[in-house]
């Protein structure tokens, strides 16, 4: 027999979410769309652990806030730290959320390197092997510490979903912030050669989103007023993506609607690529 449970008070039956029972980690969840995604998944129903990389006491602080934000809302939630290039340290973080929480079934996987205008208007003919390295280390090898970390846990769940990060310069190429389309373009090949041996072998479902241009001040700083007014001018939506627009293909992706879909990238850009 079902336990008897008291009778909620007319007008307060919270609707079950599409994330409910779920434990979620959000790689940079304390950038904009980071904190977007985190606060969509706890309404959905999952606990979300908010990453940052704990590098700075800014960083640390501002997982923190969010987190708090969360818990403030009745919801289950806390910050974790590490600096996903290091594979321990991912691995840590892992572990930690399955011990506090007892599973992780869900990762989207914002972490990347931090832009400026600086690297985004930079002569690609011109970069260090550091140079060319440098996102690589964040964007791609952070993402891929999160399989190598969660993959034999979601096995033993027979569940898993993991959403990496690219972007549409990947699709049509761009030589504006090569060193960040580089990386996100490992990520997106890497969905496609990973999915299937994931999906197989360990239950894990692996797909990529490429979001266009999206109106945060991590992005907003690489361009000047008249640049960032050309590149809106090239979207036939006539916008800048909001960070809830990207969020909201991350639950898609991280929720049972999209349990046929395997191996994709999901372009978000408002109509400028289509595939």
């Amino acid at each position: 027999m079902k336990p008897n449970r008291a009778t909620p008070k007319a007008g307060r039956v919270r609707k079950k979410g599409r994330l409910e029972g779920q434990v979620a980690i959000i790689s940079g969840g304390s950038g904009g769309i980071g904190q977007t995604t985190a606060h969509l998944f706890a309404n959905e129903g999952a606990k979300v652990a908010v990453h940052c990389s704990g590098l700075t006491e800014a960083s640390l602080k501002k997982a923190t806030e969010v987190s708090n934000k969360l818990k403030a809302l009745g919801f289950e939630s806390m910050p974790v730290h590490a600096d996903v290039s290091d594979y321990g340290e991912v691995k840590e973080l892992v572990d930690k959320v399955v011990n506090d929480w007892g599973k992780v079934g869900t990762i989207v996987c914002y972490a990347g390197l931090p832009s400026s205008r600086r690297f985004w208007q930079e002569d690609p003919l011109e970069l260090s092997d550091d140079d060319l390295l440098s996102a690589i280390r964040v964007d791609f090898v952070g993402s891929y510490h999160f399989i190598r970390a969660a993959k034999d846990y979601m096995r033993k769940q027979h569940y898993g979903k993991i959403v990496f990060i690219s972007s549409t310069p990947t699709i049509f190429g761009d030589e504006a912030g090569y060193r960040f389309t580089l990386a996100k373009d490992l990520n997106r090949i890497t969905v496609k050669s990973l999915a299937t041996k994931l999906i197989r072998e360990y239950d894990v479902y692996l797909n990529t989103i490429a979001p266009g241009t999206v109106e945060t001040h991590a992005n907003k700083q690489n361009y000047n007023q008249e640049q960032w007014k050309k590149s809106i001018a090239a979207i036939p939506l006539g916008r800048a993506g909001a960070t809830e627009d990207i969020a909201n293909v991350a639950l898609f992706l991280c929720s049972h609607d999209s349990d046929y879909v395997v191996g994709q990238t999901i372009v978000a850009d408002g109509g400028e690529i289509r595939l």
